[in-house]
């Protein structure tokens, strides 16, 4: 039996009923279950079951579990490998600080990634000489091949997005991935425009850090996402911060530590040795983990594979009936290099671009303008819970103001 694609969308996002939103890749709404999950959770923090305060705590913290497996299972991780982050900028920072790095060492990049992607490291740069370099392509297509070029035997990291946010070019995950392991290059990748859409194996692709907060593509804009480690890369690299909940608890519990009137202030502690290590170890974003839990349970209970497919076909109509009013894409049609982001231009004249996008918005059609280093335009992001009805109608606006401007699209790509 074939997925009831009306039927999620009609239970999960009821809003969709009352606007064209075609913006995922900037943040998304929450579907139904996980406002319930909320709920309950709010209601659970108005009282006390548990036998004392100390037991409470630790139920409330119990409460945010599911994520980590839900997390596991969409990335094909081990459960030691999995932590949960306030957001990517939170878990490229964790890279950046705890993968070590000397003077002249270099990382490697691209033009076209996010600020926040290279961000950490151009703080590092201020106060120690290492060496940022960026990878440029003519065409805006990055290959295994380019960033080879680029590195030499200084070269220590290896950080981009999975899916470029101002293009929608997927990177070959497994080519970069092979290279990096073969070089024993670190390989740290921001999934935010990727991870709840497009199939994302860690253990195929060798990646050593991966971060994507939840609020775009997975559907949970409360604060929290996902952060996976490798298990190998987990013994070679260290957390900047601690937290008490990053040790291994004590014999009897924490409750039990409280109440004994010889527990030490300062002591000897062993600290767990996997990806929570990184978290901070203390009181946690409980309600934004819960709701991430209910929406990476959502995907997992569709299908990756089932979604990856919507996608195509939803990016696949998008672009189609884009061309035939004259735009010109930005984005590449390669399917094994498609996302959900469709890129695309209408006019040479920018201005114009942006006034289209204005009343666009103020008809209720909700897409976006992105631009990096001179590649961009209008972006579409392309979700599952999309339908044609939401392309035909922003197709059939921007025919409408087409013919108020009163010629026809004149972008052409150099």
């Amino acid at each position: 039996m074939g997925i009831d694609w009306e039927k999620i969308r009609k239970e999960e996002w009821p809003v969709l009923e009352t606007m064209t939103f075609l913006d995922a890749a900037c943040v998304s709404f929450a579907p139904q279950r996980s406002v319930r999950a909320l709920k309950e959770f709010a209601d659970f923090s108005t009282r006390q079951d548990e036998a004392n305060s100390s037991a409470h705590h630790v139920a409330m913290d119990e409460k945010r579990h599911k994520a980590y497996e839900e997390a596991r299972k969409l990335l094909n991780a081990d459960p030691e490998e999995i932590a949960i982050v306030e957001s990517t900028t939170h878990g490229l920072n964790i890279a950046a600080t705890s993968i070590p790095l000397k003077e002249g060492d270099n990382i490697v990049t691209t033009n076209l990634e996010f600020i926040q992607v290279a961000l950490p490291w151009c703080a590092i740069r201020k106060t120690k000489n290492i060496d940022i370099r960026v990878v440029k392509t003519s065409d805006s297509r990055f290959e295994v091949e380019d960033f080879a070029a680029k590195c030499d035997d200084r070269t220590k990291i290896i950080v981009i997005s999975t899916v470029e946010w101002c293009n929608g070019w997927k990177m070959d995950m497994k080519a970069i991935g092979d290279f990096c392991k073969k070089k024993g290059i670190y390989f740290v990748v921001d999934a935010v425009q990727q991870l709840g859409v497009i199939k994302m194996d860690t253990k195929e692709f060798h990646v050593d850090i991966l971060a994507a907060g939840g609020h775009k593509w997975l559907n949970s804009p409360f604060g929290a996402g996902v952060l996976y480690i490798n298990r190998e890369t987990l013994k070679k690299i260290e957390p900047v911060y601690w937290g008490y909940l990053n040790t291994e608890a004590p014999e009897g519990g924490w409750g039990a530590y409280w109440e004994n009137p010889a527990a030490p202030a300062v002591s000897d502690w062993n600290f767990v040795r996997t990806a929570r290590r990184f978290e901070i170890g203390g009181t946690s974003n409980y309600p934004g983990a819960i709701a991430l839990g209910e929406t990476l349970g959502l995907v997992n209970e569709i299908g990756i594979e089932n979604i990856e497919a919507k996608i195509i076909e939803n990016t696949t109509y998008c672009m189609d009936e884009l061309e035939k009013i004259g735009a010109t894409l930005i984005t590449h049609r390669d399917l094994e290099h498609r996302s959900g982001i469709v890129i695309a231009r209408l006019y040479d004249d920018l201005a114009i671009d942006r006034q289209i996008l204005k009343q666009l918005h103020a008809q209720k059609i909700f897409i976006a303008q992105r631009f990096t280093d001179y590649v961009g335009g209008f972006r579409i992001s392309c979700h599952y819970f999309n339908n044609k009805k939401d392309f035909d109608t922003m197709i059939s606006a921007m025919k409408r103001i087409i013919e108020q401007i009163g010629r026809a699209p004149d972008y052409r790509k150099e």
